[in-house]
């Protein structure tokens, strides 16, 4: 990719899109395009890191490994999000391995070295990065309240209430932004667990359960579902 593709990528992010032109260069200068394949690890769990990551195109699944082999999804992510920012401003480390779920997926990497050499040097970057990321801990503090949720139903009634949808409000229509598996993994719960739900839900005349879609047939009792799970 071109230095004015990466510049252009860069500038789109919530770290970057108010940095001046000078400062943009010198990232992008230090910045590189790898494409993935779906299934294609980015990088393992406990790898030294060598810089974090920007989504131009295609998409990334962040999960960490249990002992008994399960996987605990932490995140999955779209374009234009960034991740393992953390990694290289405090752990040196990445607590959570990557993997691309799209074919092709397109990270811009932000070389680490270079980032934290310009990072001590100028304030902006600094105070940009401090800004961002505090938005990216609101976040994840709310993530942490949706998993602390008891229910199943609870955590997807949730899920569906936060993403877009379309139609009149007794017939709202929720397109899965992920295939099932991994939303399942995504609500922490099995997939098994997501189509009981469902089928359950459909069953009592809530919703209308399609293969990529779910129709909310009564919007008001969706907040209240989990007492039906």
């Amino acid at each position: 990719m071109s230095e004015p593709a990466i510049l252009e990528t860069l500038s789109s992010l919530p770290h970057f899109r108010l940095l001046a032109r000078d400062l943009l260069e010198r990232i992008s200068a230090d910045s590189r395009l790898r494409i993935f394949r779906a299934g294609e690890i980015v990088f393992h769990e406990g790898e030294a890191c060598r810089g974090f990551f920007a989504i131009k195109s295609g998409a990334v699944k962040l999960y960490r490994s249990t002992p008994d082999g399960r996987e605990l999804v932490v995140h999955n992510l779209a374009q234009g999000h960034t991740f393992a920012e953390a990694a290289l401003l405090n752990m040196g480390r990445y607590p959570a391995s990557a993997v691309a779920t799209e074919s092709p997926t397109d990270l811009v990497e932000i070389g680490g070295e270079a980032f934290l050499r310009l990072f001590r040097e100028d304030a902006r970057l600094a105070t940009a990065m401090v800004g961002s990321l505090c938005m990216r801990m609101l976040a994840l503090v709310e993530r942490v309240e949706e998993l602390s949720l008891v229910h199943a139903g609870s955590r997807l009634a949730r899920h569906l209430l936060r993403q877009p949808a379309s139609g009149p409000s007794d017939r709202l229509r929720v397109d899965f932004q992920l295939p099932k598996k991994e939303l399942a993994a995504h609500l922490s719960m099995t997939p098994e667990t997501l189509s009981r739900l469902l089928r359950r839900w459909q069953d009592r005349g809530l919703i209308h359960s399609e293969r990529t879609s779910v129709t909310v047939l009564d919007e008001a009792k969706l907040p209240y579902i989990s007492v039906l799970t």
